[in-house]
């Protein structure tokens, strides 16, 4: 079943992270100003959005929620 919601870009995806939340990823060595390391959260977050997505179907059909 497709979802209802459209997918985030890139740029959403990068605009939602605060400068604080950018502040610890890049201690982490994480830099988001960086197109490799940016496109490796993107794609993570893009991961954690579908798992959660299969999470809420999977609930709904076995009457979980």
């Amino acid at each position: 079943m497709p979802s209802c919601r459209r997918p985030r870009s890139a740029a959403e995806i990068l605009r939602s992270v605060p400068p604080r939340d950018r502040a610890v990823m890049l201690r982490f060595g994480l830099d988001l100003d960086d197109p490799e390391d940016a496109a490796l959260f993107v794609a993570g977050v893009r991961a954690a959005d579908d798992a959660i997505a299969d999470q809420n179907r999977w609930e709904r059909e076995n009457g979980l929620r």
